[in-house]
């Protein structure tokens, strides 16, 4: 589903006024047990080919092992016997597998060991290194998906290149609201070493309840659901992003939920979403205009 729409304020003298453009791009995973066993078994063999041991208590390696007894039960039909902690990290694995794998070829030995170090599921709120290296790899996969020349490049640590402009993105991973003002003024510094202009991605998913699972009766009202904790998190942070968005070359935002949903009445009845919504401060120079409006064209264009 796409859409878009604009995000409305009031002015000091009471009067509504537009803040800022918004936008926001959902997505569903559908991928059925089988699929997910085969992302297991790839990302083995990347870590495999890349000369690294995949440790088996590890978070990801523990996910992996998982991933066959839940393909082994479903297979054999003993499906009553699946536990949730079984099913649902087969739902993180599937996520991983969606994020990594289509960027086999540009993972660096520090990629791959950062994703070994913490805590990738997405149940759980434990602040962890392994979930700030991920949502870096889940944004360029993403990126990529929608045909753009996404890469992984520190600093920032994404960067998308068109044929006359580079830009910058920083993917920030909050675990608390009480520091956006220090979060994107971070950003505003990786920005800035070396780029024209620059985008902060934000990810919410650790301000979310623990163990939580959307439970809505359409894919729509899915969507529905996660653009307003987007677009509740853009409102109460309004002053901050139009400060760092308003001085030097931060100049757009991306912020980003995602949960597994529960849709009774759809099938698969459980998947992985998410939603994307993009702030762009208002009267923006020309000079960046032009670039912004072709990175929104590639994000909301692809699939």
């Amino acid at each position: 589903m796409i859409s878009e729409q604009k995000i409305w304020g009031r002015s000091d003298s009471g009067v509504l006024v537009p803040v800022g453009r918004v936008s926001d791009t959902s997505s569903r995973s559908r991928s059925n047990y089988s699929q997910i066993r085969h992302k297991a078994r790839e990302i083995e063999k990347i870590y495999l080919e890349a000369g690294i041991r995949l440790p088996t208590n590890s978070e990801l390696g523990l996910m992996v092992q998982n991933t066959e007894e839940l393909w082994e039960k479903w297979f054999l039909g003993n499906r009553e016997n699946v536990s949730y902690k079984v099913f649902f990290l087969g739902m993180h694995l599937d996520r991983i597998g969606d994020a990594v794998i289509p960027l086999r070829d540009l993972l660096s030995k520090t990629d791959l060991k950062r994703l070994l170090s913490g805590s990738l599921n997405f149940f759980s709120r434990e602040k962890s290194n392994a979930k700030d290296a991920f949502w870096e790899l889940e944004v360029c996969s993403k990126l990529r998906n929608r045909k753009a020349d996404a890469s992984l490049r520190e600093p920032p640590d994404v960067v998308v290149e068109y044929e006359t402009s580079r830009i910058g993105i920083a993917c920030k991973k909050l675990y608390s609201e009480g520091h956006v003002q220090n979060v994107l003024s971070q950003a505003v510094k990786q920005i800035e070493k070396e780029f024209d202009f620059g985008i902060v991605a934000i990810n919410l998913d650790d301000l979310l309840p623990e163990d939580v699972v959307l439970k809505r009766g359409s894919s729509e009202a899915v969507s529905k659901r996660l653009l307003e904790i987007n677009e509740r998190f853009l409102r109460v942070h309004e002053r901050h992003f139009r400060k760092y968005l308003s001085k030097g070359r931060l100049i757009s935002a991306i912020v980003s939920t995602s949960m597994i949903a529960d849709v009774l009445t759809e099938r698969p009845q459980f998947r992985n979403t998410y939603q994307w919504t993009i702030w762009t401060i208002p009267g923006l120079d020309s000079k960046y205009s032009a670039q912004v409006e072709k990175f929104y064209q590639t994000v909301m264009g692809g699939r």
